[in-house]
């Protein structure tokens, strides 16, 4: 009775997933937005492994970012559109400190769902408590405990600032009264072959330190060869997460070890407060994992979800940030989404010529059809009622 029950309810959120595959599908043909990721800044104080923004050349950078009057008419322009979710994005966007307070106040004030992800640099208390006042979600990049932390991060006592950007946002939490919702404070691990037996600890971190939830997500890395075979109008994308030297991918026996191990922590978890989300790895094929491919052939993140760079540009997608549509400050905004530039690209990526796509980590969250979307809510809704994992 206990299984039955659970199917039952599983069954009753089936309608909802499915009107909303339904939705997404529309979308996807109209290609019309719901979300935008509004990159406020390329720089970043990190040194992370599986991570190569940080080596950008941020000379003379500052002077070219957008200020907040500039944002706020974004955001306006893209509200405009119906888009309601909004990502702010870096680099580390904590670097812009004022910037974000300000512009996360203004966010809220228009009614957006807001996330921010964070290498926690920066994060004192100031920020959290406008994070706590105005955020829907943050995610505190935590890809292991103690010195696997800092080396990963390539940051000197990453692990202490970590545990203290979560207790700051605690304290303030249990402090806030806010007119909308709650913060959800998760820890998001991006797992790697640098920290592919060490999930059990940081799933134990989390839960020591109060998480809402924890996220693994895969690391990603495009080549070199795979980015120039991926010219569109003379333009080579210029990715921030290449990888020119040791690959970050796990073999086939470690990825044969992390597909064990979280299936040990989300039945050892299933019932508790902690939620563990494994999803997007769940979704990859061991091969998928060792040699990071992605078989997805839609990008639904071309159609469905709006880039913005650091100085107001509409971009193809956050991996090809050199391909530029138009520019969100001027015009309209249907005559840069969906413009002359943007059916190029759109061309390219959906007769195959960009085999860079075949490599975007992204596309597990984003690309899946329908058959993948109807697996993904197997995995969401039956198994977790079947198996209880």
């Amino acid at each position: 009775m206990r299984i039955a029950g659970k199917v039952q309810k599983a069954g009753a959120l089936l309608w909802s997933d499915l009107k909303g595959l339904a939705k997404r599908e529309i979308d996807f043909h109209r290609a019309r937005p719901r979300t935008a990721i509004l990159i406020l800044t390329y720089r970043c104080d990190s040194r992370c492994k599986t991570c190569s923004m940080w080596r950008r050349d941020a000379g003379g950078e500052m002077e070219k970012e957008l200020e907040l009057s500039q944002w706020k008419a974004i955001v306006d322009k893209l509200s405009n559109e119906g888009i309601r979710v909004f990502e702010l994005f870096g680099g580390n966007i904590l670097l812009r400190k004022e910037l974000v307070m300000e512009l996360t106040r203004y966010l809220f004030g228009k009614g957006a769902i807001i996330h921010i992800p964070t290498n926690q640099l920066g994060l004192d208390d100031e920020i959290a408590e406008a994070m706590v006042n105005y955020v829907d979600t943050v995610y505190l990049s935590t890809d292991g405990t103690g010195n696997t932390q800092d080396a990963i991060r390539g940051i000197d006592g990453s692990e202490r600032i970590g545990r203290d950007a979560v207790d700051r946002l605690l304290m303030k939490r249990r402090a806030a009264r806010r007119q909308r919702g709650r913060l959800r404070i998760v820890c998001n691990c991006t797992v790697s072959k640098y920290n592919f037996d060490r999930l059990e600890r940081i799933v134990e971190y989390a839960e020591s330190k109060c998480f809402d939830e924890v996220h693994f997500e895969y690391a990603g890395e495009f080549r070199r060869p795979t980015v120039e075979n991926s010219r569109i109008l003379d333009i080579t994308p210029e990715p921030h997460y290449l990888n020119e030297g040791e690959s970050i991918l796990v073999n086939r026996e470690q990825a044969v070890v992390i597909k064990e191990t979280l299936r040990k922590i989300r039945r050892k978890y299933a019932s508790g407060p902690l939620k563990i989300t494994t999803l997007n790895i769940d979704s990859m094929s061991l091969a998928n994992l060792y040699k990071g491919s992605i078989p997805h052939k839609k990008c639904y993140l071309e159609r469905c979800e709006v880039t913005v760079d650091p100085y107001g540009n509409m971009v193809a997608c956050p991996f090809i940030t050199n391909f530029i549509l138009g520019n969100c400050l001027e015009g309209e905004f249907t005559k840069v989404w969906n413009g002359p530039r943007h059916k190029v690209f759109r061309k390219a990526q959906n007769s195959g010529r960009l085999p860079m796509c075949r490599n975007c980590i992204l596309g597990v969250q984003w690309n899946h059809g329908i058959a993948k979307s109807l697996h993904r809510i197997y995995l969401t809704r039956f198994r977790p009622a079947i198996t209880g994992t």
